[in-house]
C-alpha cells in the first residue's frame, strides 16, 4: 500500500518524503547500535539506508541543476 502511494507522489514530493525517512531510519539503527545492542548488524544496516539516502540526496540535486539550466537557457533564448 505504501509502494502505491509513493508510486503516485510527484518527484518533487516523493523524494524529499525518502530522503527524511531514510535519514531517520538510519540515525534510530546507529543509535540501535550504539546504545543498545552494539550489534554490528545494525550498523551495517544503516550504512546501507544512509548510502541509499545520500544517492537520493544526489538525485535530487541534481534534477534541480538540470532544471534551474533549462530555464536559464528558456530565458536566454526568449
Amino acid at each position: 500500500m505504501v509502494g502505491l502511494i509513493l508510486r503516485a507522489l510527484p518527484f518533487w514530493v516523493r523524494e524529499p518524503l525518502l530522503i527524511v525517512f531514510g535519514a531517520v531510519f538510519a540515525g534510530f539503527l546507529f543509535y540501535l547500535a550504539a546504545a543498545r545492542d552494539g550489534g554490528w548488524a545494525a550498523v551495517g544496516i544503516g550504512a546501507a539506508a544512509l548510502l541509499f539516502t545520500a544517492l537520493r540526496v544526489h538525485t535530487v540535486r541534481r534534477a534541480w541543476r538540470d532544471r534551474r539550466l533549462l530555464e536559464e537557457a528558456r530565458e536566454a533564448g526568449a
